[in-house]
């Protein structure tokens, strides 16, 4: 599992942008950050958190090619995901902000400048879903 849009409060239908992209290949529901002029998935040290700016949601299971261009979403006020907890979290809160795991599939415990605003706990143990606002 991974991020997916649980709620668009307003009802428009988020836009899909084709944006640059460092090669490799994505998942769908995966984040992403500019890094370097180009989007690159969330990782160690890359997106985990608010350093990087606004964060996208990949569209597809899809391989990038040197220069390509990526399905996503951007990150916006107006859409609530749904994500699940990377690992066990028995203090996690609604109103906290925590970040995004390493491989931007699901989200941590962490609130060092965290990115992802819990609006709903689903459940406090791995895999469980939380809604989220995303920065």
């Amino acid at each position: 599992m991974a991020f997916k849009i649980h709620t668009v409060l307003d009802g428009h239908i988020p836009s899909w942008q084709y944006l640059p992209a460092a090669a490799g290949s994505y998942c769908a529901g995966q984040a992403a950050v500019f890094s370097g002029g180009k989007l690159a998935p969330v990782s160690s040290g890359v997106g985990e958190n608010t350093d990087k700016g606004r964060h996208y949601v990949c569209m597809a299971d899809v391989t990038v090619e040197e220069d390509g261009l990526l399905p996503v979403v951007a990150a916006e006020e107006m859409i609530l995901w749904e994500v699940p907890l990377a690992a066990d979290a028995a203090s996690l809160a609604a109103g906290q902000a925590y970040t995004i795991s390493a491989d931007g599939m699901s989200m941590t415990a962490t609130t060092t400048k965290g990115c992802c605003t819990v609006l709903r706990v689903g459940g406090k143990t791995a895999g469980d879903p939380v809604i989220v606002r995303l920065v």
